[in-house]
This record gives structure tokens, sequence and C-alpha cells, in this order.
């Protein structure tokens, strides 16, 4: 089995990881973890949240898939691709093998384009918990995105990951 599990370095990228984990460990899956990167996306942002969650390892890496050579690829991309390497690590000391994919455009059909260039089986994608009048207005990827999938989509929602505390028991 493989899982196309759509990253965007949001709060929610966490909890989705966490619910990937669980889901590749039940199923023996193969994550194919992607980053669709928009065409407007040109600073580069230090994500504190996920780096400290999933200790990042201090080595540089470029793209295989790359024409430029050593340090000329451009850093923002450089970044994303080494803060997903770092999630790979985490998920390999964990037993699960990944693959990482980053392209540029529209984040659905980049989603969509990536699950079937993969031949993902399941397509996991992380919700912001965004209020309605923000979907009628702006729309979401996972509303695009459930629209277009030929396959399964599981989106999971903010916060999934804390831990569930039992009510005390009752004398």
């Amino acid at each position: 089995m493989k899982l196309l599990c759509a990253i965007d370095f949001s709060e929610s990228t966490i909890d989705l990881i966490k619910s990937a984990e669980k889901l590749g460990t039940h199923c023996n899956a193969t994550l194919v973890l992607a980053h669709v990167m928009p065409p407007d996306e040109n600073e580069i942002e230090f994500q504190p949240i996920i780096e400290a969650h999933f200790k990042p390892r201090k080595k540089y890496y470029t793209e295989p898939d790359s024409t430029e050579k050593g340090d000329s690829v451009p850093i923002l991309h450089n970044r994303k691709y080494q803060l997903l390497q770092t999630i790979t690590e985490w998920l390999k000391e964990k037993g699960i093998s990944s693959e990482i994919s980053i392209v540029h455009g529209n984040e659905v059909d980049g989603i969509i384009e990536q699950a079937a260039k993969h031949e993902t089986d399941m397509i996991l994608l992380g919700s912001h918990g965004h209020k309605a009048l923000y979907q009628l207005l702006i729309g979401s990827v996972c509303e695009g995105v459930l629209r277009k999938a030929a396959i399964p989509v599981v989106i999971v929602p903010k916060g999934n990951t804390k831990k569930n505390v039992a009510p005390p028991a009752q004398d």
C-alpha cells in the first residue's frame, strides 16, 4: 500500500505526520511526503514547531531530480526538502518507508498529479480548521482534493494527536 501525505508545513503538519505514521504502521504502507509550492511562495519561513518536534539533523540535501548542482539549488526549495528529509528520517526510525516529492504549481492539482504519478492508494491531508465563512470566500485545498480525487481522501483534523484523557471513575 502507498499513501500520499500532503505536507504544507502548517501547524497541522505534526498531527498529519503522526496520523500517517499510525496508518502506515497498521497497513505496512510506504508514505509519499508531497509538498506543492504555490507559484507565489517566495519567502523562507522558519518552522520552529515542526523542526523541534522532529529533531532536525544537521545535514544538507539537494533534490535528486534537480538540474542544478550543489549549493545552487534555490534555498527555499532546498529548505523545504531538508524539512521533508528530517521527517523521512524520523519515519525511518519508526520503521516506515517513505519518499519525498516537491513540485511547484497549484496545490490541488499538484496533490492529485503526485498521487497519480506515485500510484498511491490514498491521500492524507491536514485540516486547518477554518470557519465556514473562510471556506465560502476562499475555499480550501481539502475541498478541491476531495472533488478531484479518484482515490480515498482522509482529512486529519487539527489537534488529532492530543492524548484523550478518560474522565475519572464515578463512585
